[in-house]
């Protein structure tokens, strides 16, 4: 029984192959490092429990390099495949085929693609013009709300501005989301 950590289990810590191609061959790189997990134990206090899916922070699987550059597990290594995992370190959790949910204080926000531009009959794409990655600044649609955001009546679907430097790219069901906290989000438009 654990009392203050969850205890999850992963099949691998890194997705180093996508289709057969070595995406990732450096364990500085944090791009294809695995976050979701299963619970395998929780304390009871939590709304976590065991068999939910959980998404965390990266560095719970990152490999590091040690004393004399030899490469070590991380330190929420428990043995095999288990890890524990510090509660303010999971962002969202997943029961059976529901939803994912996000955890106070996060929330995952869609990011709006920015729509080319016709300028004196020239079509500007979006992708090249000076924006992020294509994407409208600091602008979203809610995906993942938290239990606080819909006490204030933001619900999915809802489209917020956000403060500059808080988003963190994760990739969700195949999906590019933004984590950020739920101070992060300025106003519902």
């Amino acid at each position: 029984m654990t009392l203050n950590y969850i205890i999850v289990e992963v099949d691998e810590a890194y997705v180093n192959e996508v289709n057969g191609i070595v995406v990732n061959s450096t364990i500085e790189s944090v791009a294809h490092i695995n976050r979701v997990a299963k619970v395998i134990d929780a304390p009871e206090f939590t709304i976590l429990k065991k068999g939910d899916e959980v998404i965390m922070h990266h560095n719970i699987l990152r490999l590091r390099n040690g004393i004399r550059g030899k490469r070590v597990r991380s330190n929420y290594h428990l043995e095999d495949n288990k890890y524990f995992v510090p509660l303010t370190e999971v962002f969202m959790y997943k029961r059976g085929d529901s939803n994912w949910n996000a955890i106070r204080p996060f929330v995952f926000v869609k990011p709006i693609p920015k729509e080319d531009k016709k300028i004196g009959g020239v079509i500007v794409s979006a992708n090249e013009s000076n924006s992020h990655k294509g994407m409208k600044k600091l602008r979203g649609i809610i995906k993942y709300p938290n239990d606080e955001l819909l006490n204030k009546g933001v619900n999915a679907g809802d489209e917020i501005v956000f403060s500059e430097w808080s988003e963190y790219e994760f990739n969700i069901n195949g999906e590019i989301l933004y984590k950020m906290s739920t101070k992060d989000i300025l106003a519902v438009i």
